[in-house]
């Protein structure tokens, strides 16, 4: 028997996909936090989190998007496809993976490992192409345009303010401006709602979705302005990669989402 509070703040909210409430997101942040330091110091040891480490890992950020959309379209009815057990697996697959490349390719182990992520990233798009009913190509073209955009407008503004943090980081906030990009017009032209409990409040506040483009770029700039004062490259470069999950995961998978009419 599952008691009421456990029922009503976590099982039913993925169960009935209600989105988020106060009580699961502080959770669920609060996992994250922990579990990010557990794994960082597991690997430090182990493992040079440089360029390599960063982008080969960034490939799976492509596997869990695509894998959360199968569960839209309703291929698969399994909640293990559904935020935030989805999150377990793809760290599960993500995390296997990576230690497996480690002991087998050593110090080249990066390449087998973005492999591995673009391999795996491939396959669930022809499964997703090859049950699509039809394509929001009008959708799809809006939010990429927008997205790269705002992106290209923010990176020459930061460049003038020698603003170094968002120049060198330009695929963590064009991951986040791509997210906010998706959740504007999915909410404002495609009938979607708004799961998040933060961005919801400041939607609601301002009247508009479109508050999320403003919203990402000074919430993200303020934290990468943050973590350019840790000194240790390895940390930095881990929380950079957690950063640019937090907002380019849920960006691709809504834009496959509106794309594949889901």
């Amino acid at each position: 028997m599952i008691p009421e509070f456990i029922q009503e703040y976590f099982v039913d909210p993925i169960k009935y996909g209600e989105g988020y409430n106060w009580v699961n997101t502080l959770t669920y942040g609060l996992i994250l936090i922990a579990a990010s330091y557990l794994v960082y110091a597991y690997l430090k040891t182990r493992i040079a989190m440089d360029q390599k480490f960063y982008y080969s890992v960034s490939t799976f950020i492509l596997v869990g998007a695509s894998a959360r959309v199968v569960k839209d379209m309703n291929v698969s009815e399994s909640y293990i496809l559904v935020t935030p057990l989805i999150f377990f697996l793809i760290f599960g697959i993500t995390f296997t993976s990576l230690i497996v490349t480690v002991r087998i390719w050593r110090e080249n182990y990066y390449k087998y490992l973005a492999a591995i992520g673009l391999g795996l990233f491939i396959f669930i798009l022809g499964i997703l192409i090859a049950n699509a009913q039809a394509f929001n190509y009008k959708g799809f073209i809006y939010i990429v345009v927008a997205a790269v955009a705002v992106s290209v407008i923010v990176y020459y503004v930061s460049r003038f303010l020698n603003f170094k943090f968002i120049t060198k980081n330009s695929e963590i906030m064009g991951g986040h401006i791509l997210d906010a990009s998706a959740t504007s017009f999915g909410l404002a032209m495609f009938g979607y709602f708004e799961q998040h409990m933060v961005p919801g409040l400041f939607i609601n506040l301002f009247g508009t979705p479109f508050v999320m483009f403003p919203l990402k770029i000074a919430v993200v700039g303020i934290a990468l302005s943050a973590v350019e004062d840790v000194k240790e490259e390895g940390y930095k470069t881990f929380i950079k990669l957690v950063i640019l999950i937090l907002g380019a995961a849920p960006g691709l998978r809504d834009l496959l989402r509106i794309f594949f009419m889901t």
